[in-house]
């Protein structure tokens, strides 16, 4: 059991990722802590980095989030205007644990991901590799409800589906190898049904500023 409890304050992303649902609706997302920089000790955080496509249409109580060793509900939540990006707050901080930090790389074709996320209905969060195509300044939904600007597309095996939305797009950082979130999921290509295993990420890098304002925000506003 203790051998267990230690593992679970370890900063892989398995221990991070969490799954955000409502109804028979979900997405992805992971855990960051509220200076969104990564933690050397085990910290409880109530802030979830995700996407923000998914709040639209259901109201903010409606949600349950399920990660390694805790369940809850969120209280509020912050979009970052331009692109599909969104960082939650969770009513109850999830248990302490070591922390990935938020990454500011540039994406570049060839770059190496792994995109954590729970498509398919998963019980258990899935690591799906991938490599950057190429940057592109913007990328619309079918729709146009989601845009994300700037963005980047790349290829994953095994491919990105449904409900990886909000999975955290993770990168080894060039000076020390470092795993860093550098993205979020957010679109897949899959014109007439078929999946063609290219995914659309949000760089978080061009909203580091926006991102941090907004858990300064969150972490400021009272208890619900």
């Amino acid at each position: 059991m203790v051998g267990k409890v230690n593992e679970e304050f370890n900063a892989v992303p398995e221990n991070l990722a969490v799954r955000i649902s409502t109804g028979p609706r979900y997405c992805s997302g992971m855990l960051v802590a509220p200076d969104l920089n990564a933690s050397d000790e085990p910290v409880s955080t109530p802030l979830v980095l995700t996407c923000a496509h998914y709040f639209r249409t259901a109201p903010l109580n409606s949600f349950n989030i399920r990660g390694r060793g805790f369940r809850g509900k969120l209280d509020a939540v912050r979009v970052i205007n331009g692109t599909d990006i969104a960082i939650a707050r969770l009513r109850r901080s999830a248990p302490p644990r070591k922390l990935l930090g938020v990454g500011s790389q540039c994406f570049y074709p060839g770059m190496k991901t792994s995109t954590y996320g729970f498509g398919g209905n998963a019980t258990e969060v899935n690591t799906k590799p991938g490599t950057v195509l190429f940057p592109t300044p913007l990328s619309i939904s079918r729709g146009g409800g989601t845009r994300v600007r700037p963005a980047a597309v790349q290829l994953n095996s095994p491919k990105a589906i449904k409900g990886d939305s909000g999975g955290a797009v993770l990168a080894a950082r060039h000076k020390d190898g470092q795993l860093c979130i550098n993205a979020v999921q957010s679109l897949i290509l899959d014109p007439l049904g078929i999946n063609f295993g290219l995914a659309t990420v949000a760089p978080l890098r061009p909203h580091l500023k926006t991102l941090r304002r907004a858990a300064d925000s969150l972490m400021a506003m009272p208890r619900s």
